[in-house]
């Protein structure tokens, strides 16, 4: 149990930044904010705060965070992160994994799929047994995670510091709300999600290190042009649906939860990078709602 916690805990991060493949063609010709992960958000007369773009990966450059990075982290009263990390909220929120009418996995992707299911499954030490109520969504969340080493990656760690140096820290969305974003696909698109995930798990490692040369060079027109050559590998109506309810919706939520506390200032806010550019991006939210955005790294 406490393997799948930990599989589905940093999968919440993975998915939801690696679901941003689905990306509109001219987005990364044409987005503004295409270079740069820390950016000052300032308002007259309130403190500044601080937007920075994280990636999934435990890559000891990522984690070294540099200087600019460091000072505004110490700098800031608060830590915003994407989703809320308390172990016992994730442990609430994992009845949305499992199918509740009766039936088994088997049932619903028929025998040649779910045996595909379940080979890969037991690659991550996960047998049949363990599987056969999960819904499709679920499991293509854990097998597009890749293998763990030391189980510490960005949010993580900036989690973890803030609570050592006594800051607030709060997330920007519940777990619940995350997890609703795949478990609200009904189901033959589940199907599909799992099926293209299976199809592509020879390739996951080549994408998460193109994604991540592409971080390490602070180039978020990289990765945004990486998502749209993979969104024309894809299921075109599915990454419609992704596009609007993984990008636009949940980008337009974290900025609308932002307002308040940043009218307060002293924030670190820490969430997926994609996040940032683009007409749609959170930097640019802030930016019609009249903050200066100014990148600092």
């Amino acid at each position: 149990m406490m393997k799948t916690v930990r599989r589905l805990f940093c999968g919440i991060f993975v998915l939801t930044a690696f679901s941003l493949v689905w990306q509109h063609r001219a987005m990364a010709e044409d987005a503004p904010f295409t270079y740069g992960l820390l950016f000052k958000i300032e308002q007259t007369g309130t403190p500044a705060s601080y937007l920075f773009g994280t990636i999934h990966s435990e890559d000891e450059r990522v984690l070294a965070f540099p200087r600019e990075v460091n000072e505004a982290f110490e700098a800031a009263g608060t830590l915003y992160v994407e989703v809320d990390m308390d172990p016992v909220n994730l442990l609430a929120s994992m009845t949305a994994m499992f199918i509740d009418d009766g039936r088994e996995l088997s049932q619903i992707l028929g025998s040649s799929l779910y045996q595909e299911t379940v080979n890969a499954a037991s690659t991550l030490g996960l047998p049949e047994v363990a599987i056969r109520h999960y819904k499709p969504w679920a499991l293509a969340m854990m097998l597009s995670m890749p293998p763990a080493k030391s189980g510490q990656f960005m949010d993580l760690v900036l989690y973890q510091r803030a609570i050592q140096m006594n800051k607030k820290v709060a997330g920007l969305e519940t777990v619940r709300e995350q997890l609703d974003l795949f478990d609200k696909l009904d189901e033959a698109d589940q199907v599909t999600f799992l099926r293209e995930t299976l199809n592509n798990l020879d390739q996951l490692p080549t994408i998460f290190q193109a994604l991540l040369e592409s971080y390490l060079k602070r180039d978020l027109g990289a990765l945004m042009a990486l998502n749209d050559q993979m969104l024309q590998e894809g299921d075109a109506q599915l990454g419609e649906k992704f596009q609007l309810a993984v990008v636009d919706e949940r980008n337009l939520r974290m900025a609308n939860r932002l307002e308040v506390p940043l009218a307060q200032g002293g924030l670190f806010v820490a969430v997926g990078a994609l996040h940032l550019p683009g007409e749609k991006g959170l930097l640019r939210l802030l930016e019609q709602r009249g903050y200066r955005v100014v990148r600092i790294y």
